[in-house]
């Protein structure tokens, strides 16, 4: 993880956030994203991606969904999506930069 990336994350969280934890989120969005793009490193273009997805694990709104209702007869639970992006928005943004991998046996 590039520090440009991690000063970048540091901007969208709150001044008293504890470097061990961005440092542990950073650590876990680097290797979901290499994972992902099926590269083992972050791609060039996609470090405010990066940083945006580290704030969102850190902050706990990765997948964020508001409980707009609750019925409790015949249990009935709705969600309505909150503004901070969840997984399937950052996969989709992240999808760009996958690569393909051919197994040669």
């Amino acid at each position: 993880m590039t520090q440009d990336i991690l000063t970048m994350a540091k901007s969208l969280l709150p001044e008293n956030f504890s470097e061990d934890k961005l440092n542990f989120w950073a650590a876990e969005v680097e290797a979901y994203i290499c994972s992902f793009c099926n590269t083992d490193h972050i791609p060039a273009g996609c470090e405010s991606l990066a940083a945006r997805m580290i704030a969102a694990a850190a902050d706990g709104s990765w997948n964020a969904f508001a409980l707009k209702s609750v019925t409790r007869g015949d249990f009935s639970a709705s969600y309505d999506a909150a503004e901070h992006p969840g997984i399937d928005d950052f996969d989709r943004r992240l999808t760009k930069f996958r690569r393909l991998s051919w197994n040669q046996k």
